[in-house]
């Protein structure tokens, strides 16, 4: 017993070993697939090898069907099957709320900052109004353009430009100091100058005007937490908002809230651009002047608003803001929240923690950063609702008054239909502890006063049905040549008349004098005493729907199916086409059900000199009945399977030997999807609906109406080449090409002149396909191959040989296997001595 066991212990041992170095040399294989490998496989190859590598790297994947990518799963909340409190049973369960708030939290770090777009926007530019009269309180400066204009008794105008040194030259005067002055202070020094030669300028009598003319430009330095940091030259008119649009604003770290403004290292305005976004007031916007700084800092506090406010993001909050302003700033709350608290997730040492607040606390509550606000929405529970819904005239729900009951419930949904089932209604409650009940009861007698009134709770809803409801659906029908021809639902007293009246009445080819209403044997002994099933009753009417003499109109019952059926030997008008080389080409008649290739051909006026009838051939397309179709279809669905089935036997190849060869053999992928594509275009060609019928015109004509000689069907396509004077050769030869036609050249001439055999032709099946369509393959004999005889207009195709898989294996391979192999046995040895 204990070598048995020892026996059987080593044996697992062994069978371990082996199946261990098989899967290392799997996973060996492919570890070492090249790039330019994998850019030979398909889509599907490609695939599967993804998600060995995704696996072998512990990572869950799940494949995207549309793209060649993979995406990892993220991790989902755990929720546990059952425990759950009824206490959420009404609204989503304590888990999903949870998950929800989780979701919001990562949602946060996709908002956007609140006012981060203001200066990216293209139709908010903030540039300097220039065409505006010149402020009083403008400084002049270097290179500012002054226009003097006297006028009254003395007239006269200047264009004068400051100096570096702060002094405009006036002619007959000479400099006069402006710099660092006002335009108001400007013109007084400039009055004062000027009184001296125009004096009329003391008594009124001479006007003087002093206005700003081009503008000189000034560098402003903006540094901090801005966009694009650095030095800007703009009109001496810009403003500060100017300045922070030219440098794209504060970047993804600046404040909003304190941008500061500085001017001989002394802060002369600090800029909250939150007053500009909610209450459109641009404060502290001075006009810049020459080497002023402004400097953007890196924000203090900032939270997050998601949930039921109307405007979603990330908020600066600065130090004497409460949360009340924050939720002044996303727009407040919108119709669908739950203002009475708010929840704060809070980063607290290493950890987060939940803050509750309450309403009254909104305006004391001061924030921290990293603060998440989650406003909540209201509660889909209803302290007053009930509903009605089947068979009444307003179903729907209503609200629950005090001592609310059944009848109440009723007169408010306008009372029940005329359909109503009033024996047996039903109500569906909810207990305390959510748990549903049902009650059926006998709405006649409470309407009646026969049974006392219920009593309503919130939520209870009532359920009263129709009496439709309880009966089996009854329909009848109508087929054959009727303009409408379908099942309708029976209605009571409904005639044959009738229903071929709801039928559109009959088609011009009716044959109305033998209708047939077709009708079950419903009755238990009849059935048992008789194999018949059904009963068939003959109806005789004319075209305008009146019955004929003996003929009178029958009701219709559940299940009853009438006929109309065609005029007898009527048939629909056939056409075929006769193309190609006959005197009168075009589209023909077919007179009669015994009409024949001959016959057309007569028809068309026979051939023209320059027919050739040995490549003449018939175009036929399908018209299937009912079991013939069924045929096909199945014929399709066999090839779609071994389409499907080619790529999940070659899918399990590439996973365990396609992969292992593409180290030595890359042209094995190839040949996959050479297969694939072969399965696939055997499944084109079986779905399609012609075919090509090989004709021997030429006896045809020699002997019209005989054998050789095809009975033409609908849409048949005659087709009666050109004489042809080449010969083409496809396949698996080294040069696929036309040759010209040698009377007595043999099949091998012609695929000597396209180079001969490659070296994966299969020449024992090389086939001719002549120009009517006929086919013809070489043939074996004691090991000799004779090859059919070529004629003019015919295509010599040399197929592939097939793939052997198998037998794909490289060196490197078999090295490996030999050295797995070697491994085995030591161990097999080592396992066996002991």
């Amino acid at each position: 017993m204990h070598k048995i066991t020892i026996s059987m212990y080593k044996f697992k041992l062994i069978l371990f070993a082996v199946v261990f170095t098989h899967v290392s040399l799997f996973a060996q294989d492919l570890n070492s697939i090249s790039p330019a490998q994998l850019s030979k496989l398909t889509p599907e190859q490609k695939e599967l090898y993804k998600q060995y590598m995704a696996t072998k790297s512990g990572q869950t994947i799940k494949a995207n069907t549309k793209q060649e990518n993979v995406q990892l799963e993220p991790r989902k909340l755990y929720k546990p099957e059952n425990g759950m409190n009824d206490e959420y049973a009404d609204n989503d369960s304590l888990f999903s709320k949870y998950e929800k708030q989780w979701q919001e939290e990562v949602d946060a770090k996709k908002l956007k900052v609140y006012g981060s777009q203001l200066f990216k926007n293209n139709k908010l530019t903030f540039e300097p109004n220039l065409n505006i009269p010149t402020p009083t309180n403008y400084l002049l400066g270097a290179y500012d353009e002054l226009l003097i204009d006297l006028s009254g008794l003395y007239e006269a105008s200047f264009k004068l430009k400051v100096s570096p040194e702060g002094t405009v030259r006036i002619p007959n005067i000479g400099p006069v100091k402006v710099g660092g002055l006002t335009i108001e202070a400007a013109t007084r020094q400039i009055k004062s100058q000027l009184s001296g030669i125009y004096t009329g300028l003391s008594s009124g009598e001479t006007h003087l005007n002093v206005s700003l003319g081009n503008i000189r430009s000034i560098k402003v330095t903006i540094v901090g937490e801005a966009t694009r940091p650095g030095t800007y030259t703009l009109p001496s008119l810009a403003s500060a908002f100017n300045a922070l649009y030219a440098c794209g604003g504060p970047n993804d770290i600046g404040s909003m809230r304190s941008i500061k403004v500085i001017r001989r290292a002394k802060v002369i305005a600090t800029i909250d651009i939150y007053k500009l976004l909610t209450k459109g007031v641009i404060d502290n916007n001075v006009i810049l002047q020459d080497e002023d700084v402004i400097q953007i800092e890196p924000y203090q506090i900032r939270t997050s608003v998601v949930g039921e406010v109307k405007r979603k993001g990330i908020y600066e909050v600065i130090s004497n803001e409460t949360l009340s302003d924050v939720i002044q700033y996303a727009g407040g709350f919108t119709g669908n929240a739950y203002g009475q608290k708010v929840s704060i997730v809070r980063n607290l040492d290493n950890q987060k923690s939940m803050v509750d607040v309450s309403a009254a606390d909104y305006a004391n509550f001061k924030l921290m950063a990293g603060d998440s606000i989650q406003i909540p929405q209201v509660n889909d529970k209803f302290n007053n609702r009930v509903y009605v819904t089947g068979s009444v005239y307003r179903p729907g729900a209503f609200a629950l008054e005090d001592n609310g009951s059944l009848k109440k419930l009723i007169e408010k949904a306008d009372g029940v239909k005329e359909d109503a089932y009033l024996k047996m209604a039903y109500l569906f409650r909810q207990s305390n502890n959510s748990v549903p009940s049902i009650i059926n009861f006998n709405l006649n007698d409470i309407l009646l006063g026969r049974t006392a009134d219920l009593s309503l709770q919130k939520n209870d809803s009532i359920y009263i049905p129709s009496f439709y409801e309880y009966r089996q659906k009854q329909t009848v029908s109508i087929w054959g040549a009727v303009n409408k021809p379908d099942t309708y639902p029976l209605e009571e007293n409904l005639s044959v008349k009738d229903l071929i009246f709801k039928a559109k009445g009959f088609t011009e080819l009716a044959l109305t004098d033998s209708i047939e209403l077709i009708r079950e044997i419903k009755d238990p002994a009849a059935l048992k005493n008789s194999n018949q099933r059904t009963l068939v009753f003959k109806v005789s009417m004319d075209k305008n729907m009146n019955f004929t003499q003996n003929s009178l109109d029958m009701k219709l019952e559940n299940g009853d199916q009438v006929v109309v059926r065609t005029i007898p030997g009527h048939e629909i008008i056939r056409m075929v086409r006769v193309e190609g080389e006959v005197m009168m080409p075009g589209s023909y008649s077919v007179n009669n059900k015994s009409e024949r290739i001959s016959d057309v051909i007569n028809r068309a006026g026979g051939f023209n000199q320059f027919a050739y009838t040995s490549g003449a051939y018939l175009i036929r397309y399908e018209k299937l009945t009912g079991i013939e179709k069924l045929i096909k279809q199945k014929i399709i669905d066999v090839a779609k399977n071994q389409v499907k089935d080619s790529k999940n036997i070659d899918a399990a190849t590439f996973k365990t030997a396609g992969l292992n060869t593409l180290s030595g053999n890359a042209n094995v992928v190839d040949s996959i999807n050479e297969k694939l594509s072969g399965a696939k275009t055997i499944e084109k060609k079986l779905a399609a609906n012609e075919s090509l019928v090989g004709i021997d015109l030429k006896q045809i004509m020699q002997n019209p109406h005989g054998s050789k000689d095809l009975l033409l069907e609908d849409g048949d396509v005659l087709y009666i080449p050109r004489k042809m004077e080449t010969v083409r050769v496809l396949g698996e030869v080294l040069f696929p090409t036309y040759v010209q036609y040698e009377s007595g050249t043999s099949l091998m001439s012609y695929i000597g002149s396209a180079g001969g055999f490659s070296e994966n032709a299969r020449r024992s099946k090389v086939f001719v396909l002549y120009a009517n369509g006929k086919a013809k393959t070489a043939t074996n004999f004691l090991g000799i191959v004779f090859y059919p005889r070529v004629k003019t207009g015919s295509q010599i195709i040399v197929p592939q040989k097939p793939v052997d898989l198998s037998s794909k294996i490289s060196t490197m391979e078999s090295v490996t296997i030999l050295t797995s192999i070697a491994t085995v046995s030591s161990i097999m040895y080592s396992v066996l001595k002991k």
